[in-house]
């Protein structure tokens, strides 16, 4: 698959802002690169696989998921049009995938492997810090995630979760943006034992839900959760 139908969108990503759409034509055209579709529930890398590409999300959802041996989904991470992964293994001495990345969606990822990502941090300075800068983000969202899912109960994993809608949104009332099921997998915990906390925050007044929202009712509750 050409890249030609994409450099309008990749020039728009924070990787490749400082780059004009025939800067990176030229580029792309004398480089190896790959494009790969995948539809719902497609394994894209395994846990273990190594990793010998920076991906880029052209279209659709990318997930990062930990299985653990009963089957217990957590979800890490989740990308979207624009997003890069793999960015923090393809230098590294261990360099395989930790978790299993799967498609989530019908999807498209550009893969840009990695003689081909040094050639680029050697030719533009601003590809580089966005790079690192990518990097430190990432980190920065890995610690985030590890104190979410170390947190010692469901409802604190569930306070902090709608903390952050919370004050990333202003408002009482959260748009989920996601399935009971997904929320319960992003959090490492069942879907029946998240049900199950839910009620009980409902019935104690705290806050109330339905299928696609949550309302927060008594705010001092749920920040003296934490």
């Amino acid at each position: 698959m050409s890249i030609t139908g994409f450099i309008s969108d990749l020039v728009h990503t924070p990787l490749f802002r400082d780059f004009s759409s025939e800067e990176l034509s030229e580029f792309f055209n004398n480089s190896d690169y790959l494009i790969s579709s995948y539809s719902k529930e497609d394994i894209i890398f395994l846990e273990d696989d190594t990793c010998s590409n920076l991906s880029i999300v052209l279209d659709g959802t990318v997930e990062i998921q930990k299985i653990d041996p009963s089957g217990k989904v957590l979800t890490v991470a989740q990308f979207k049009r624009g997003d890069t992964f793999g960015e923090n293994l393809i230098f590294g001495d261990k360099n395989a995938y930790p978790m299993t990345v799967i498609s989530k969606s019908k999807s498209k990822v550009f893969h840009i492997p990695k003689s081909s990502v040094a050639a680029l941090c050697q030719r533009n300075t601003t590809f580089l810090y966005q790079y690192l800068r990518t990097l430190s983000n990432r980190a920065v969202n890995l610690s985030s995630k590890l104190k979410q899912v170390t947190l010692k109960t469901i409802r604190q994993k569930l306070c902090e979760f709608i903390l952050q809608k919370h004050e990333r949104s202003g408002s009482m009332e959260l748009n989920l943006g996601m399935s009971k099921k997904d929320l319960a997998d992003k959090m490492g915990v069942q879907r029946p034992s998240l049900s199950r906390e839910l009620i009980k925050m409902k019935e104690e007044g705290i806050i109330d839900y339905d299928k696609d929202t949550i309302i927060i009712r008594d705010l001092e509750a749920i920040e003296g959760c934490m």
